[in-house]
């Protein structure tokens, strides 16, 4: 059972590649975060600092749904090997064990490199809080913050080995097969008496939702010295950009799709592709721009306090590249599915070079509704750090930077897989 664990992993490199470094950057992350948390006059588990308590919960929640994502993107691509270890008279037990080894290989594997990773950047977080923050605060290595990290590493290996045990559990040969299959969920009608009212719902709803979204847009300059209010602000903001995804943004593809490119042939299947991709990410688009803004809003309200600021910008700038990762994952595990579509419309006049054209403007427009949403927000917060001089140019930039790389770089990733899978399948 472990040489063909072992085995797996060689067979599929590139998987397995993505998965062990979500793992590094996961360690690397919670060793960091750790060692920042417990500097001086900042201690995760210290109820009277509530920033630090909050931010603490609110990465490690993420980190955890981080690794479900991984797993599930790593995992499901394994369901026809395990449905061959069935058809071959495979038990659970066996399955669970093949899942069980290649996990614990790869976590082994990885935390080494993540812990010898976040040491390395010791020195950095020392010259953050020296030059740009104007603290006397040396980060260095703690046994109190090791031992958490370790717990928490245990932790979501734990957590890591009951998603795959249930998976193996509930699996039979034919779910195994049909895994990869993409599931049309029709939505239930409303009775004809009731569709008046649902339409005044749903335009109230719609209204509602452009409110919460923009609204605190405006809020936050007119109290621009009330930085604690930023953050119920911005969690007001992000539950209106969660409604304006079903009121707005699917409606706008839905008639765009419906009427107005009927006969432009590439733009329909783009958009329509487009779609699919935001209906079937919008958990994975939400987390990445909620953690994002709120980040961003919990830094301003503990902005004179130089360790929780680092607190907050090492969260955003690490959690932003997990999050990055995780939308590739959603986004590849979508795009193998794609392959007896292209193949569909090659067959009825769309030529290669059409593909093409497809697959990087569908690319562009999800990468890009991702990064103008988030930049609505964070332009106005580093706009505000800057009005009130609490913020340097050079740090701001850094931030940006820091944000659009990861995305920009696992869009890029996306975009040569797409094609390689596309075209492999088509010819």
């Amino acid at each position: 059972m472990i040489k063909a664990a072992i085995r797996s992993i060689k067979d599929d490199f590139s998987r397995a590649m993505f998965f062990w470094l979500t793992f590094v950057l996961t360690s690397m992350f919670m060793f960091l975060f750790f060692h920042v948390s417990y500097g001086q006059g900042v201690c995760f588990i210290d109820a009277k600092n509530d920033i630090s308590t909050f931010v603490t919960i609110l990465v490690i929640t993420i980190c955890m749904i981080v690794i479900y994502f991984a797993n599930d993107f790593y995992v499901k691509k394994k369901s026809k090997d395990l449905a061959v270890y069935l058809v071959c008279g495979g038990t659970f037990i066996q399955i669970a064990l093949f899942l069980l080894i290649q996990t614990i290989c790869l976590f082994l594997l990885a935390i080494p490199f993540g812990i010898a990773l976040a040491v390395t950047f010791f020195p950095v977080v020392n010259y953050v809080l020296d030059v740009y923050l104007q603290s006397d605060i040396v980060i260095s290595i703690q046994t109190s913050a090791a031992t958490s990290t370790l717990i928490i590493i245990f932790v979501v290996l734990v957590w890591c080995t009951i998603l795959n045990l249930g998976y193996a559990f509930r699996s039979s040969i034919k779910s195994l097969i049909d895994d990869e299959k993409t599931i049309d969920k029709q939505l239930l009608g409303f009775p004809v008496e009731f569709q008046i009212n649902v339409k005044k719902l749903l335009n109230l709803k719609k209204i509602i939702a452009a409110i919460m979204f923009i609204g605190p847009l405006f809020l936050m300059y007119f109290n621009r010295h009330d930085f604690k209010s930023m953050m119920l602000f911005s969690m007001i903001g992000m539950i209106g950009f969660y409604l304006c995804i079903g009121c707005y943004v699917i409606p706008c593809l839905d008639y765009l799709v419906k009427e107005r490119i009927v006969h432009k042939p590439v733009q329909l299947i783009t958009y329509g592709f487009v779609r699919n991709d935001i209906l079937l990410m919008k958990k994975n688009i939400v987390l990445l721009v909620v953690s994002t803004v709120l980040l961003l809003a919990i830094l301003l309200s503990c902005i004179d306090r130089p360790l929780e600021v680092l607190l907050s910008m090492l969260s955003f700038v690490l959690i932003n590249i997990l999050l990055s990762l995780s939308i590739m994952f959603r986004f590849s595990t979508e795009l193998v599915t794609r392959i007896r579509v292209f193949k569909s419309i090659f067959y009825i006049g769309y030529t290669l070079k059409l593909q093409k054209v497809i697959m990087r403007k569908e690319i562009v427009i999800v990468y890009g509704f991702i990064i103008s949403v988030c930049l609505l927000y964070m332009m106005n917060i580093f706009g505000l750090l800057y009005m009130t001089g609490l913020l340097n140019v050079s740090l701001i930039y850094s931030m940006l930077f820091a944000f659009l790389i990861p995305l920009l770089i696992c869009g890029f990733i996306n975009y040569v897989y797409y094609r390689y899978i596309i075209l492999k399948g088509v010819k």
